[in-house]
This record gives structure tokens, C-alpha cells and sequence, in this order.
């Protein structure tokens, strides 16, 4: 019987170092922070004329306030569809709508709050998801509707990325917003000829200050439609769930979002203070410096920004978390553990322990297809690695795939021996060597690479220091037997297990305990 293997393995930072064998060059990183705190980051690579830039704020999900869930994803889309003067053909003509709509928009929000209350006063409960309505309401939206429709004869659609992919740019991605957010961190990705690159400066100062968050409604229905494109597929709700049983849950709220609530959090957070732009590529530190100040340095200082992390995945007092997913979908079990956040000196343990883990030849694979407590018949077919990279805390997740259902106690037993032997200290050193070396591989083709490099660089310096990044990588391939076992022990117990299965056919029926 075949079972699909799939490890998703620890991140990537640590906030020091006492030593580490160095056995890279250095990379030649120059740092320089304006006055008004915008942080730049140059690594100069003149073997290709062209510049990945990685544009970097310290705001995510971790930001949003109870009740705006996915708030930081929406203002993502809604802050490309242009500026003051970007995205118009005409601003002054546009300004009155624009004004309309946010007075339509307020007293929008004043009736959902008398509806709100007048439900509370009657002690009348609903799930907000339901998105309770009265006639004023949908009169309000229809006039917001009205209002954009209005708005689009002076809007030039993705005015911002076509000049990009003008003047030669590439992304990521397919999508025209060349963005992504994640947990602690919005990021903005292109990668330029190197004649052209003061265009990113030009177009991002400017959204930094001027931006204007035209098409509203269509994004929330754009936004809408990428979550319910997530939910058409059954696994989904299956891992939203598990990410729910230790509070990972992101409840999209797409009905009460409003650009009050936005612009307060673009107010906040995309300022000088808070963004780090990383250039890897063919420029040079002058060049780049001249640009950051000229578009960037005129932007004012602001107030320290709050910063919300989380760096400890403490155990608490509990047993384990069980989830019997009650939903037909292929037979799986899901192992999860959370790690330490970035910042955290056990986190490079933890790459340690997922490439030891991962893999046909990984030690999840031995134990289920030829050594030690071996589960007779199973071949791993397969095998795809993802990495939580961007969580604070993380987590290691290990999750198989089964041919049959009657499989699942087998495997769960094999898995939790295998994490058993490392609890222990039982790593056999030639599959240590291995792990060491397919990290030095990954750490090898980061570096190697232009955009690669350039998110890693801004990934450390929003979750820690880039400073880190180089000894991080180094540390994490001298991990020994003895601090393996020692994280393993802190981190693998059941206080920290979540193990969740799902099943062709669930398991059904009533609790007993309920029908008392």
C-alpha cells in the first residue's frame, strides 16, 4: 500500500550567535538608514544588468484588530489600484466622487452599528459571517456601487504594474498585484533592469503617501473569490482547521471591512520607520543611496510603530489535540508540533530536525517502509516539501497520505517512534550528514540567486536582523546529536501535539455524553 509522504519544515532566523564554523564567504551587505528610518540593503551582483528589490513592511495578519481578519491581504490588492497620480487620468475631477464615497461609506457603517445594537438590545445572537442586512443597508452599498461605477472614468486599471512590465520587470506571480502578505509582513517583489530601477522608487515613495484606495467593492469580491477558490478544494477547511485548534484561525470579515479601519493601518505601518527595501543585483551602494533619499527621504518621520511577535511556542499543561475531520476526503494523518518563532535560538535546530525528518530516506520514510518500526507494505510514491518560513511561532507539520483508512493507527504510531528516537537522541550520523548537506545545498542556491537572496535578506529584517541570516544558515548545519535531542524533548511532547485525520469515510455519530 502506497502513502504519500509530505514534511513542512521549520523557518528561518535567530537573534544571535555565540560562534559557528564559517564555511561561506561573507555576504557583502551594506546597510544604510535614513534619517527618518527608512532602512536600504544592497548586495552588489554585476554578473546579470538587471536588480531584484524586495520592498518590505513589518505588517501582517499579526496587526489585525478582532473583527478585520484578512484586513492586511485586502489592503494589499485595494493599494494597487493606484495614487494621486497614478491610476487617474483626471484627480481633481475624481476628488468630489471620491469624497462621496466616503461619506456614503460612513453612514454605512453608522447603520450596521444601529442594526448591530438592536440585536444586542434584544439579546438576539447571529454569526457575523451571516452578514445581517436591512433595506437602508443595501440602499447605502447600492449607492457605493453606483459611486465606484461613477469613479471608473477617470481610473486607469493597473496603471502601476504596467509601467513596470514596461520598462522590463518581472514578479513572482501571475497576479498584477506584485505583492504578497503573510503573517508579520507585507511584501512588494519586482525585479528590474538596472537602467530602470529608479521606477520602484518613483512608484512605491509614492504609494507610501498617496495612495488611494480606489475599486473597493470589486476587490472585496476579488478577495472573496480567492478564499472561496481556496474552500472549493476539500482539504481546505480540513487545514484551516488544524490551524484553528492553536489559534491560527483567519476568519475572513469581508462584509464590515472600510476604509476607515485601512487607511488607519496604512497610516500606521507604511511609513519610513517601518520599510526595509532590499536591492540585490547590478547596482552599486552610491546609486542606490542617491535614490532612497531623494524619493524616500523627503517622506517625514512618524511615531514608532507597535510591534506585535510572537516568539515562544510554549508547551502548556494539556494533553494532545485530536481533530477526526468529519468530511469525506482521501485518508491523511497530520502531525503538527509548534516551534519557536523566529528570533529564537532553537529555530535552526528545528531545520535540523525537518530535513532529518523529510524525505524518502528521511527517517518518517524509514520507519514506514524498511527500518526499525517499519509499517509492512508501504512504498512512499511521492513526496512535496513546503516551509513555514513566515510564522511566529511555526510549526513542523508531517502529513501522510494513505490508501486505506485502516492504515492511520499504524502510521500515527510509527510517526510518534520516529519523533520518539530523536527525543531520545537516536539520529543515526549518516542521515545527520545528509540532513547537513541538503542544507548547505538550500543555503548554496539562496545565495546564488538574485531574488532569492533579496527575500531572505528582508525576511530576516523583519522578523529579527538581517544580520542574522548568514550565521542563522551556518548554525543550522553544525546542529549536533546532543541539541537535537534536547529541542526535541522541549518541543515534542504532548502538550504541543495536534494530530488530525481525515477519512473516505468519517466517523460519524452522536457523542454519548451529549445525549445525557
Amino acid at each position: 500500500m502506497a502513502v504519500l509522504l509530505l514534511v513542512l519544515t521549520a523557518g528561518l532566523t535567530i537573534s544571535e550567535y555565540s560562534s559557528a564554523a564559517t564555511s561561506w564567504p561573507e555576504i557583502d551587505v551594506q546597510e544604510i538608514v535614513l534619517a527618518n528610518g527608512f532602512r536600504l540593503l544592497v548586495v552588489e551582483d554585476h554578473r546579470v544588468p538587471r536588480v531584484a528589490a524586495s520592498l518590505w513592511y513589518q505588517l501582517g495578519a499579526v496587526q489585525e484588530p478582532s473583527g478585520a481578519h484578512g484586513e492586511i491581504h485586502f489592503l494589499e490588492h485595494v493599494l494597487h489600484q493606484g495614487t494621486t497620480t497614478i491610476g487617474t487620468t483626471n484627480f481633481e475631477a475624481e476628488r468630489p466622487i471620491l469624497r462621496s464615497i466616503q461619506e456614503t461609506e460612513q453612514k454605512l457603517l453608522e447603520a450596521q452599528n444601529r442594526e448591530r445594537n438592536h440585536l444586542r438590545a434584544r439579546e438576539v445572537f447571529y454569526d457575523p459571517l451571516d452578514w445581517p442586512t436591512t433595506p437602508e443597508i443595501e440602499e447605502l452599498r447600492r449607492q457605493l456601487y453606483a459611486l465606484e461605477d461613477e469613479d471608473t472614468q477617470y481610473r486607469k486599471f493597473w496603471a502601476e504594474w504596467l509601467y513596470y512590465a514596461q520598462y522590463g520587470a518581472t514578479k513572482a506571480h501571475g497576479d498584477p498585484v506584485p505583492a504578497t502578505t503573510g503573517y508579520e509582513r507585507m511584501e512588494i517583489d519586482v525585479d528590474l533592469p538596472k537602467e530602470n530601477i529608479e521606477l520602484l522608487f518613483r512608484l512605491e515613495a509614492d504609494r507610501m503617501v498617496n495612495a488611494v484606495l480606489r475599486g473597493w467593492e470589486a476587490q472585496r469580491y476579488t478577495v472573496l473569490e480567492q478564499l472561496l477558490n481556496r474552500h472549493s478544494r476539500p482539504e481546505t477547511n480540513l487545514y484551516f482547521a488544524v490551524d484553528g485548534v492553536k489559534g491560527w484561525g483567519h476568519l475572513r470579515d469581508f462584509a464590515f471591512f472600510n476604509r476607515v479601519s485601512m487607511l488607519r493601518m496604512y497610516d500606521q505601518y507604511m511609513v519610513p520607520g517601518n520599510t526595509t527595501l532590499v536591492l540585490v543585483g547590478d547596482i552599486d551602494l552610491a546609486h542606490a543611496n542617491s535614490l532612497a533619499e531623494r524619493y524616500f527621504g523627503r517622506i517625514p518621520a512618524s511615531d514608532p510603530v507597535p510591534v506585535r511577535m510572537e516568539l515562544e511556542a510554549i508547551p502548556v499543561p494539556q494533553t494532545m489535540t485530536r481533530l477526526n475531520w468529519a468530511e469525506s476526503l482521501e485518508p491523511r494523518i497530520i502531525v503538527r508540533y509548534r516551534i519557536p518563532g523566529v528570533g529564537h535560538p532553537d529555530r535552526p535546530v528545528m531545520d535540523t530536525i525537518a530535513a532529518l525528518l523529510k524525505g524518502r530516506h528521511g527517517m518518517i520514510g524509514k520507519g514506514l517502509i524498511g527500518e526499525g518500526d517499519a509499517i509492512t507494505g508501504f512504498d512512499v510514491t511521492d513526496q512535496l516539501i513546503h516551509t513555514y518560513k513566515l510564522s511566529s511561532p511555526g510549526a513542523i507539520d508531517i502529513v501522510i497520505h494513505a490508501r486505506s483508512e485502516d492504515m492511520l493507527p499504524d502510521i500515527e504510531r510509527s510517526i510518534l517512534s520516529t519523533i520518539n528516537r530523536l527525543r531520545t537522541g537516536h539520529v543515526d550520523s549518516d542521515a545527520l550528514s545528509r540532513a547537513r548537506k541538503a542544507l548547505k545545498l538550500e543555503w548554496h542556491r539562496i545565495r546564488s540567486a538574485r531574488r532569492s537572496l533579496a527575500y531572505e535578506l528582508g525576511t530576516f529584517q523583519v522578523m529579527d536582523s538581517w544580520k542574522t541570516l548568514q550565521p542563522y544558515m551556518e548554525a543550522r548545519t553544525n546542529v549536533s546529536v546532543k541539541e537535537i535531542q534536547r529541542v526535541a524533548a522541549t518541543y515534542f511532547v504532548p502538550s504541543n501535539l495536534t494530530i488530525a485525520t481525515s477519512r473516505r469515510n468519517p466517523i460519524t455519530g452522536t457523542d454519548p455524553r451529549l445525549e445525557k
